[in-house]
């Protein structure tokens, strides 16, 4: 039996560490998991809570309780159970790791894969054998871009993302690359330039802070990035693409990477590409293809004789053959007569095959074929649903139609996740020129309905909370939701813009998409300006101001400050109300980056009275972090520990799992200024797993660094240089100015 006075301050740490991990992934709070775990083991909450301040339980059954359930439920690895029960003394610790953790093999963590490739639309890609060689061939030359040619539906875009594919996966010894950034002018032809390629190319090689440089130095940072990094650039519908200067730059890429190009024309400014013209289907690859059609349309299977002709009709066009094949369906003519009437067609096939299909249409599914033009590049079913105004059975039916007639693409990553639903070019051409002529459909009204399902998405995914689910809901949207933003911006929904930038804008912060980040603040602001509303404005540009100065963008928030300033002198803010608190905070933190250590310790003083006051948890919280911090870099570390530390405990009890995560940070740096190297360690580690399931750009930053010092100190000084040369990658990234030279100057004392 085990004495109750007992105490083991490292027991304590990896219990609590354990009971935040737990609450993590079970989206509950500390004391809930608390409270669990008392029942499980016959005592009351608070006495869990007693384990946690390092007391021993009284016996070794409890311990084994703990042990096995903080494992089974908590996600946590043989490390972490090996210190678990060598700081509880328990005799059977052996016995106990090899029943929980039976050797398996290791398994490495999966590198990093720089890729954005849209999802397929097409549930098996029938192979072209000719032309896929073609494309390999091509892009084996020294020419810098190779152009795919072919008619609208040939399949450009299929036959290329199927390389992009391989190319990831390495199925060819001929298709080495290390990154693949697929880039189309599909969805809003005209609107691709340099600029927009640059910024995609930063974004999918994981160098968002790029975005804010100047264009020249953008491009030359990018060039810079494309010659380390063996880059297939794939740019899609080329042909609607107006800037020249794009083209002419994606013929001068920087060795060692490519640009594969779709297009439906040969553009005169890419007469210096390799040329791969895509013809139809071969007869074989077209029965291939029907077959599958066939099967998914519920229709019996038909001999290749009789489709042969369908064949030579539609010249082998993919887009076609699967068109041709849903008006079998719904038409309730049979094949030979759907041949004659393709045959008897004049002007173009698809105009003709798709006016044949719109007249199958009726209202609801006319009316979500317009509407699913108006999103930015695919759409959720309930957000097609809510713009269309089309729901319930109208709405499957609807659907289901337009996926059988092929004016519908359907994308899933996969079968555990909804469907979305996207436009081929060609189809997305023909809805937009149908708006003027569907007289129930007004293109105005559809727009603020999409509008409005986005504000009113924003306002439950809550993406401005740290919340694993609700970063989960948020992803697949991102792109939508800061179109949205942007069109109302543009439009002058001031209301709608503000609802946006406020409650999407923390989910572009913690990935590292700050150049989105940057632009919703400033949306917010102009848009609370616009209805007067100083209140409102002073907090986006607070917000505005801390993001301007973490990337050291210096006269950008100084002329940010300065409006801030300004507006200041003429309202009268509520000194107990969350916008005072942010604003005070943004003026700490100028002061904090001027090294005004004293002011900035004055102003948050001043800011964790006040929200004492407001009560408030989340903003003592962070004002403690920040103090925290003041005190730390002021030379008094052990005021800083203390703040810190009670933190620490309010946003475990608030179940603040960002804050929990960053003062955890915090608490192991100062372990580490005081030389407590196991306690920092233990830190770390209990939230690692946390910043990466969160992809937490920011912390996991910080991580590397610390571990980077923590090794330093322990003279592992390998360990150390690769950690710290990985901190400064994530801040170099981030464009985290101070950071970064924070970890360049560790790096260069690391002998």
């Amino acid at each position: 039996m085990m004495a109750q006075s007992r105490r083991n301050e490292t027991f304590g740490r990896l219990l609590s560490g354990a009971i935040n991990s737990l609450a993590i992934y079970e989206g509950k709070t500390a004391p809930r998991v608390e409270e669990e775990l008392g029942v499980q083991l016959g005592v009351a909450g608070k006495t869990i809570q007693r384990y946690k301040a390092g007391y021993l339980p009284p016996d070794a059954e409890a311990i084994t309780l703990l042990a096995e359930t903080l494992m089974r439920r908590g996600y946590l690895g043989q490390a972490w159970l090996e210190r678990f029960l060598e700081s509880a003394r328990a005799p059977f610790a052996a016995q106990l790791v090899a029943r929980l953790c039976p050797p398996t093999p290791e398994r490495a963590r999966p590198p990093r894969i720089y890729a954005n490739l849209p999802a397929p639309t097409y549930m098996q890609f029938v192979p072209r054998p000719q032309a896929f060689a073609a494309v390999l061939e091509g892009l084996q030359q020294r020419t810098a871009a190779v152009l795919l040619v072919g008619l609208g539906g040939n399949g450009k875009t299929s036959l290329a993302r199927e390389v992009a594919a391989c190319a990831l996966q390495s199925l060819h010894p001929e298709l080495s690359f290390d990154a693949i950034v697929w880039i189309s002018d599909k969805d809003r032809p005209g609107t691709t330039n340099v600029s927009v390629v640059l910024d995609v190319v930063a974004h999918t090689l994981d160098y968002p802070a790029l975005t804010q440089l100047s264009p020249s130095e953008k491009q030359h940072e990018v060039e810079q990035l494309l010659r380390r990094q063996r880059t297939l650039l794939v740019v899609d519908n080329v042909e609607t693409i107006t800037d020249q200067a794009l083209l002419h730059w994606l013929l001068r890429l920087p060795e060692p990477s490519k640009a594969l190009l779709t297009s439906r024309e040969r553009h005169r400014a890419l007469w210096g590409s390799w040329l791969i013209e895509l013809r139809g289907l071969t007869d074989a690859e077209a029965q291939a293809l029907i077959v599958q059609r066939l099967r998914a349309l519920g229709l019996p299977t038909v001999s290749e004789a009789a489709l042969a002709p369908l064949v030579a009709v539609t010249g082998g066009n993919p887009k076609a053959l699967a068109v041709a094949l849903g008006l079998v369906k719904y038409t309730r003519r049979n094949l030979p007569q759907v041949i004659d009437d393709l045959h008897a067609a004049r002007g173009d096939l698809f105009e003709d095959l798709f006016r044949r299909a719109w007249d199958l249409l009726d209202r609801a599914a006319r009316h979500l074929l317009l509407s699913l033009s108006l999103f930015p590049d695919s759409a959720a079913a309930e957000a097609l649903a809510a713009t269309a105004e089309v729901t319930g059975y109208e709405l499957d039916r609807a659907l289901e139609r337009l996926v059988d007639l092929s004016l519908l693409d359907v994308q899933q990553v996969d079968v555990t996740l909804p469907p979305r639903y996207t436009l081929h070019s060609l189809v997305r051409a023909f809805a937009a020129a149908h708006f003027p002529v569907e007289p129930t459909f007004a293109q105005h009204a559809a727009r603020e309905r999409w509008l409005r399902w986005y504000v009113a998405f924003v306002e439950g995914a809550g993406a401005s909370r740290y919340d694993q689910e609700s970063f989960a809901r948020f992803a697949p949207e991102q792109e939508g939701t800061f179109a949205a933003a942007v069109w109302a911006h543009q439009h002058h929904y001031h209301t709608e813009a503000l609802t946006l930038a406020r409650k999407a804008n923390y989910f572009y912060y913690v990935r590292g998409m700050w150049d989105k980040n940057v632009i919703l603040n400033q949306i917010g602001a102009e848009a609370a300006r616009a209805m007067d509303d100083p209140r409102q404005e002073l907090l986006m540009l607070a917000y505005s101001v801390q993001r301007l100065m973490m990337q050291g963008r210096q006269a950008e928030a100084d002329a940010q400050m300065a409006l801030m300033e300004a507006r200041l002198a003429t309202t009268a803010l509520n000194d107990h109300d969350g916008v005072a608190h942010t604003v005070r905070h943004a003026l700490a933190f100028s002061a904090l980056m001027r090294d005004q250590l004293d002011v900035a310790q004055g102003i948050w003083e001043e800011n964790l009275e006040r929200s004492r006051q407001m009560e408030v948890p989340t903003y003592q919280i962070i004002t403690c972090l920040w103090l925290a911090l003041v005190y730390q870099w002021q030379g008094h570390p052990t005021q800083a520990y203390r703040i810190a530390e009670h933190a620490l405990g309010e946003a475990e009890q608030a179940g603040y799992t960002r804050g929990v995560v960053s003062l955890q940070l915090r608490l192991a740096a100062l372990d580490l200024d005081r030389q407590q190297l196991e306690g920092a360690e233990q830190r770390i580690q209990a939230v690692t797993a946390t910043a990466l399931a969160f992809d937490d750009r920011p912390n996991i930053g910080r991580i590397a660094y610390l571990i980077g010092q923590l090794a330093a100190l322990r003279q592992d000084y390998p360990t150390a240089r690769q950690s710290f040369a990985e901190a400064i990658d994530h801040y170099q990234r981030l464009g985290l100015v101070r950071e970064l030279a924070e970890a360049q100057q560790a790096l260069a004392a690391c002998h």
